[in-house]
């Protein structure tokens, strides 16, 4: 009879129960290309994974076009925006330059903001008439100022405050546009004086609709956006200067007469998109029915064990029976699905609403997963699992290593930060302190990083400087990443011997390997989940109820 039958009678060294038991666990920890030759049964979850990185890369590809296409109209939306309503716009400002080309987009007097008031004010009224692309006002022109409930200073720096915020708000309706004359004017009719030294945030608010004849999706068809513009002038600081900055925040509309237009390729974007749902469903579910086993295998193994050589497995032995690599699985498996679930409800104007990002951010996690995971199966092939079993071996050292020297770098991090940051634009917050030291480390721009702290403005600091940049790369490049190199390097000896002279058998492994089954025969058959499910549970009333009885007697 192919494989073993189930025992009738028989436990304890020796017996056809211990033969049974090495047999799961040998079988258990073969891999899948062993596991054909003791079955000769297809690997279905080696084919679907290689077939599953194929199709997710395609949808994920065709994905990301049209995301791209969604930002890139955004961004050219934005710059629209910055130049029909804030006044005296440089393009210089819409190039990202290292270190930045221009100062703050700033106020600096009173007249400079009434004037500010009135450009953005008229650029709205005649938007639909001035502006090039299609743009209708869509609200009133809102505009609300947040300042402290009393704020009061004399000449002589005598001063009063009562630091509670208020805010007050008011609305230039459409209909109010032909009696506009001036944004002070308009303030005084509402009874709205500005309290300029008590001033802590302005805020102009306007909603714009527009369409986009250029398809953004698989469907040939526009698109319709609602812009919600908002122009914050933040003046926390008082110092004499207001930056503004203009924010546009996109929802997609559904076009009131619009119709639904299909085509092919729309239509395989849908079955691509059910082929994946359907890949990723069937993954899982042979994932979790494999854990599910192998839980059922180290309790089955765990019992035996404890009754017959009195071994209670160690935590790094249970641990060899949860596959993560099954784990990293199912957890993109339930991230592509849900991924492509909402990408199919956005390509199909299901959802009223922008939803790319959390899309974008399950798509792209898990097709990263996916891509991780081919390297389980480089691991059968010898040179390539040397470097993996390298990898998993340096883990725990590189682990402890890398907390020793966060503690270093966090205190670089933290005395950069508080000392050079009133001088450096790279040190002005603790972040940016961590970005140039992280930098600074991969030895990207050091020159800049030294020369731009000025020496004229104090001598301590520019001495403090020096000591501390040539500190910190000393230290973290010469002698923190060469014993990093050094970990990663004495794990790859040690893996590399053990490939030559043979791993050390552990106590699991010793016990399995005097399995007499000839696992090259294909004639192995194991026991499905739910007969070893059913067993335990059966095993497991049956001492309860013997329990029961001892107490009752």
């Amino acid at each position: 009879m192919p494989g073993y039958e189930r025992l009738q009678s028989g436990s304890g060294a020796g017996s056809p129960e211990e033969e049974k038991i090495k047999r799961k666990l040998k079988f258990f920890f073969l891999n899948p290309v062993e596991k054909y030759y003791a079955t000769r049964k297809l690997p279905w979850k080696l084919c679907l994974q290689i077939l599953k990185v194929f199709i997710v890369t395609v949808q994920l590809w065709i994905f990301a076009e049209y995301r791209y296409a969604h930002v890139n109209y955004y961004t050219n939306q934005q710059v629209t925006l910055d130049h029909i309503f804030i006044r005296d716009w440089d393009m210089v400002r819409e190039v990202h330059a290292y270190p930045p080309s221009t100062g703050k987009l700033a106020v600096y007097r009173k007249e400079e903001f009434f004037n500010f008031m009135d450009y953005t004010i008229n650029s709205w009224s005649d938007i639909e008439a001035d502006a090039l692309g299609p743009f209708f006002r869509n609200s009133s022109f809102g505009f609300c100022v947040e300042h402290y409930k009393a704020g009061n200073i004399t000449r002589d720096l005598k001063f009063t405050m009562d630091t509670k915020l208020v805010e007050q708000c008011i609305h230039l309706q459409e209909d109010q546009l032909k009696t506009f004359n001036s944004s002070k004017q308009w303030m005084l009719q509402n009874n709205l004086t500005m309290p300029w030294h008590a001033v802590e945030r302005l805020n102009v608010n306007f909603s714009l609709t527009s369409v986009t004849l250029r398809p953004l999706g698989p469907v040939p068809q526009p698109d319709c956006f609602q812009f919600k513009v908002n122009i914050m002038f933040d003046n926390q600081d008082h110092d004499g200067q207001i930056p503004l900055h203009l924010d546009m925040e996109p929802v997609r509309l559904s076009c009131p007469t619009q119709t639904e237009i299909t085509s092919p390729y729309s239509q395989f974007i849908v079955v691509l998109n059910l082929v994946v749902i359907i890949l990723c469903l069937s993954s899982l579910l042979l994932c979790l029915r494999a854990l599910l086993r192998a839980q059922l295998l180290k309790h089955e193994a765990g019992v035996f064990l404890a009754r017959n050589y009195n071994w209670t497995l160690t935590l790094s032995e249970r641990m060899e029976f949860l596959n993560l690599w099954y784990v990293m699985i199912c957890t993109n498996d339930c991230l592509i699905i849900m991924g492509s679930i909402i990408k199919g409800l956005i390509e199909t104007r299901s959802i009223v609403g922008d939803m790319w990002d959390i899309c974008s951010l399950m798509l792209g996690t898990g097709n990263l997963l996916v891509w991780f995971g081919i390297l389980r199966y480089l691991g059968f092939f010898k040179t390539y699992n040397v470097l993996i079993l390298t990898m998993k071996g340096a883990a725990p050292n590189m682990f402890r290593f890398l907390i020793c020297a966060f503690f270093l770098y966090v205190g670089f991090a933290f005395a950069g930060w508080v000392i050079l940051g009133p001088y450096h634009f790279k040190f002005e917050t603790l972040m940016s302190t961590s970005e140039c030291l992280f930098s600074l480390i991969n030895g990207d721009d050091m020159f800049a990083t030294f020369s731009s702290i000025p020496m004229e403005k104090t001598m301590s600091v520019w001495v403090y400087s020096r000591v501390y940049l040539y500190t910190f790369i000393c230290l973290f490049i010469y002698v923190v990443l060469s014993l990093f190199i050094s970990i990663i390097m004495d794990t790859y000896e040690i893996i590399k011997n053990c490939y030559n002279n043979g791993f050390p058998p552990g106590r699991l492994e010793k016990f399995y390997s005097s399995s007499q089954f000839d696992f090259s025969s294909g004639l192995y058959s194991g026991e499905g989940a739910l007969v070893r499910l059913w067993r335990i549970i059966r095993h497991s009333w049956s001492n309860w109820r013997r329990t029961e009885y001892q107490q009752i007697d």
